[in-house]
């Protein structure tokens, strides 16, 4: 029995041990080394009062392609300024190329110009993000922001004018986004066919002049172009001049399927060798002065028209007899390549496969040739509403001959849309697009007036809305916008 216990006591211990050994932890492998993370952006930026003396409240960039732009009150001071980011994990952020790390919430930036952020993610790769601080308000400058982001608009300007003050003005993105310059209220832009309200004020002086009627018709025999044009279809001569303001000449333009001021088939033509081209092929489809039917070459018409009655280069008339009297010293035939702009004029940028630059801005002079500022835009609209504040360049009488529309279609007067189916109430207006800009000018008939333009455009929709009527929309909802300083930025 005691050997038994002994080998029992020897056996339960040698057990013991060998459970020990085989609780005994395994060795853990080597962790893997994780990737370095990829992630390179800032997702937020934003200023709020409690880093930045003055601010009265958190003012939120907004992104537009690269660069975040955000809207600080009226009166700040844009200078040294705190900016709150956030940025991807593991990223870092430097101030331009520097190699100093900017501290979210601490790191004092100059935002009085335009400015960037280098982030480098873990893996080394960097990405650049431009921010543009200027002032203004916030709510009326979020629709403009919005509308370049839906049609991917690289610049834009806007302009509004009230009872004679122009009581906000700015520029948004880029006038030139290769060279960083960043759009002013001072930088010129096209117009396309906003270009034709000018034209028709420089008929309106002619007419104020006794120089010209509105049934006065160009090609008839002893007419105006009569002599210039012996060559045309039997009709041109029937047309008047108020059949090519309100554009109603009966073509039928179906010979020519594209307007022959952008045809491919007069490309490199004159402005009168298109006018030829036109006359001798165009029939009627109706009698003049019967349907609407809008036409680019009524309007280079005109302005030949003008030139002979004046013996004076278009533009120069134009500028002389409408423009300048209206304080607006902008207004000027664009330029036709980005190598020979004026200086503050904009580069223009068209989507691909269309060219900016491919047009004979001279040959388009008086139907779509033209640009200016747009603080020059409202400055005519207000010299020709027919109230106190603003020195006014036609008598009313004149103002009411242009601004009454057609018999046969309410829409349009003498150079001027009208009558909008739901939209800009009381307002007269024009719109405008050609390869580069899209345009809108509105004269309000309460004295509240108008103007955006950008330097480019696009043939997309967004959300099944093409971007002519976005324009549309967007200038109804800035001219209802009446929260607005009481300034004269004219002074």
């Amino acid at each position: 029995m005691k050997k038994f216990l002994l080998y029992l006591s020897a056996f339960l211990l040698i057990s013991c041990v060998f459970v020990a050994c085989d609780d005994k932890p395994t060795p853990e492998p080597e962790p893997t080394p994780s990737a370095p993370k990829t992630g390179k952006e800032i997702t937020s930026i934003s200023v709020a009062p409690s880093k930045n003396a003055g601010l009265t409240a958190v003012c939120t960039g907004f992104l537009l392609t690269d660069t975040y732009n955000i809207t600080v009150p009226i009166g700040y001071n844009v200078g040294e300024m705190i900016f709150d980011f956030k940025v991807s994990e593991g990223a870092k952020v430097t101030l331009g190329a520097t190699t100093n790390e900017v501290v979210s919430g601490e790191t004092k930036v100059n935002a009085s110009k335009l400015f960037y952020f280098t982030v480098t993610a873990e893996n080394g790769q960097k990405k650049l993000y431009y921010v543009d601080v200027r002032n203004g308000i916030t709510a009326f400058d979020q629709k403009v922001l919005k509308f370049m982001k839906n049609y991917n608009l690289p610049g834009m300007s806007v302009s509004v004018a009230d009872k004679g003050k122009l009581v906000y003005s700015r520029g948004y993105g880029y006038a030139d986004k290769e060279n960083r310059e960043r759009m002013d209220r001072g930088h010129v832009l096209r117009l396309a066919s906003v270009s034709k309200t000018f034209c028709s004020m420089s008929i309106q002086q002619l007419i104020d002049d006794g120089k010209l009627s509105l049934t006065d018709k160009p090609f008839a025999e002893g007419g105006i172009l009569a002599e210039d044009y012996p060559e045309i279809k039997a009709g041109n001569e029937k047309i008047t001049i108020r059949n090519l303001l309100e554009h109603q000449n009966g073509w039928d333009d179906s010979i020519d399927p594209y307007d022959p001021m952008f045809s491919s088939a007069t490309n490199g033509l004159t402005s009168e060798e298109t006018i030829e081209y036109a006359l001798k092929r165009y029939q009627f489809s109706d009698e003049p002065g019967v349907t609407h039917n809008y036409s680019n070459l009524g309007y280079c018409i005109l302005g030949r028209v003008i030139e002979k009655i004046t013996g004076m280069e278009y533009e120069d008339y134009m500028q002389q007899q409408v423009a300048e009297p209206a304080g607006a010293y902008t207004v000027q035939v664009s330029s036709d390549t980005k190598a020979n702009r004026l200086p503050m004029e904009c580069v223009f940028y068209a989507p691909s496969g269309y060219n900016a630059y491919g047009k004979n801005m001279k040959r388009l002079d008086s139907c779509g040739g033209l640009m200016a500022s747009t603080d020059d835009l409202v400055r005519v609209c207000s010299a020709i509403d027919g109230l106190d504040g603003y020195p006014e360049i036609f008598p009313q009488s004149t103002l009411d001959r242009m601004f009454t529309p057609s018999e046969t279609y309410k829409r349009y007067g003498l150079g001027w849309r009208m009558n909008h189916s739901s939209l800009l109430p009381g307002c007269c207006y024009h719109t405008g697009n050609i390869n580069g800009t899209a345009s809108l000018m509105i004269r309000g008939g309460d004295g509240h007036h108008i103007a955006l333009v950008n330097n480019s455009r696009t043939y997309t929709s967004y959300n099944g809305t093409s971007l002519d009527t976005a324009q549309i929309i967007l200038g109804d909802e800035l001219w209802n916008f009446r929260k607005l300083p009481d300034v004269d930025l004219f002074e």
